[in-house]
């Protein structure tokens, strides 16, 4: 089993966003969206040190009053604006405090159980990877620009289970050795794909992304029948 170091685990929660204004802090059923990533961050039990990243003095406060298992981070402002990279405000977390193993929780997937965060943390840990991102699988036929990726089109239809496994990235849950972080930004100045990947699949529902206004009223309904 592999030494993880300091872990600092991170829920980043800018306060501005286009497409659904304010959407971490609408109430969904009740409460904010960031609640339900927050409370199922906590059950989790991961040994770290656990930390909001927002440029939100609005959010800051209903965390302090709300969530003391978590700290907050003021994120500086260049990293807030929508052309701010998650490679960016990512190495700013590892370098300000100084993780060595940094795990990132996305508060736009509302869905995402207690239970994805511990094995996802698990398998991390007993692998070698510098690099885990959680995935969607599927094996129905894909093509990218007419062009197919994993069937032959000269060859008669094969059932979808014989098909090559492709990896859909959702990001809900991502782990990173952080030196390995640190020397990819340095060498490339790109860094959150890693080069020592381990796509880790959760069930697609709990990956459902609060992106445009239909995501976030599906979402609402999903978790009020829950």
């Amino acid at each position: 089993m592999r030494e993880l170091g300091k872990i600092v685990l991170h829920i980043p929660a800018r306060e501005g966003s286009k497409r659904v204004p304010r959407k971490n802090m609408r109430l969904m059923n009740g409460k904010p969206m960031i609640s339900y990533t927050i409370e199922s961050t906590i059950k989790a039990e991961i040994p770290a040190d656990m930390y909001i990243n927002t440029d939100s003095e609005e959010m800051i406060e209903f965390i302090r009053k709300n969530y003391p298992e978590f700290n907050t981070y003021k994120r500086a402002n260049y990293l807030a604006n929508d052309t701010a990279s998650s490679d960016e405000f990512n190495l700013d977390i590892i370098l300000n405090l100084s993780a060595d193993t940094l795990i990132m929780i996305n508060p736009v997937c509302p869905l995402i159980t207690t239970d994805d965060i511990k094995k996802a943390f698990e398998a991390f840990k007993n692998s070698n990877c510098d690099t885990l991102i959680t995935t969607e699988s599927t094996q129905m036929q894909t093509f990218c620009n007419n062009i197919p990726v994993n069937i032959n089109i000269n060859e008669q239809l094969a059932p979808s289970q014989k098909n090559s496994k492709i990896s859909i990235l959702n990001w809900a849950i991502t782990i990173w050795d952080a030196k390995a972080f640190k020397d990819r930004m340095q060498g490339k100045g790109f860094a959150s794909l890693g080069i020592n990947r381990l796509f880790f699949d959760i069930d697609s529902m709990h990956a459902i992304k609060i992106s445009e206004e239909k995501d976030f009223l599906f979402a609402e309904k999903l978790l009020s029948i829950s």
